[in-house]
């Protein structure tokens, strides 16, 4: 790493030097490999079906909770590990309430509703921890209940949340929370596919 960083270095001094009075702008490589790997997973495969929901059963002035599932999260690491998981959202921009996940659009593009995943009763490596996360790419962290796009996701111990803690195992529980919009704001005159979808990505820290 540290000879490839300085090819990286005498490449751009070679070329800059005959251009002593021009602005110029460096470029560093750092990262660190680390010997730990850790897998994610989410029980029944992530999947939450709603089933299908009767246009005539949606409340026309507000909106409508259509589903609450809960799924487990896991995650097992090779040994103790800082880590967090950042949520990406497939249909980010869709949100009908833009802190959370979207549904996608109907037909005549307006955005069908939202998806709100609450966590609770995270425990690591055996002992009750405490979620946290943390929108400034881990520079502070703080309790949570929920996980948001935006947002990093990690535990914390339950008397100190201002860092993640070095897990092995870790699981949580999530609570799916499907909603859509209040029906006199949608086109419902053919069927809908709610079409939320979420990719958790490991981030090691």
């Amino acid at each position: 790493m540290k000879q490839y960083f300085i090819a990286l270095s005498t490449a751009a001094l070679v070329s800059v030097a005959p251009y002593a009075l021009a602005s110029s702008t460096d470029l560093t490589v750092t990262g660190v490999i680390t010997p730990a790997a850790c897998t994610p997973t989410l029980s029944n495969g992530g999947v939450v079906d709603n089933g299908k929901i009767s246009a005539k059963d949606l409340d026309q002035v507000r909106e409508t909770l259509v589903g609450t599932h809960p799924l487990q999260l896991s995650v097992s690491c090779d040994g103790p590990t800082q880590f967090a998981l950042k949520p990406v959202d497939h249909q980010a921009g869709t949100a009908a309430l833009t802190s959370w996940f979207g549904l996608g659009l109907t037909s005549a593009g307006e955005k069908l509703g939202w998806v709100r995943v609450n966590v609770k009763n995270a425990v690591a490596d055996g002992v009750a921890a405490q979620a946290i996360d943390s929108d400034d790419v881990g520079k502070t962290w703080k309790a949570t209940w929920v996980t948001s796009p935006g947002y990093l996701l990690s535990v914390g111990s339950t008397t100190d949340v201002s860092i993640p803690l070095f897990v092995k195992d870790l699981t949580m529980d999530f609570e799916v929370n499907t909603n859509i919009a209040r029906a006199d704001s949608l086109t419902l005159t053919d069927e809908v596919v709610m079409d939320g979808a979420v990719t958790f990505e490991m981030t090691y820290l």
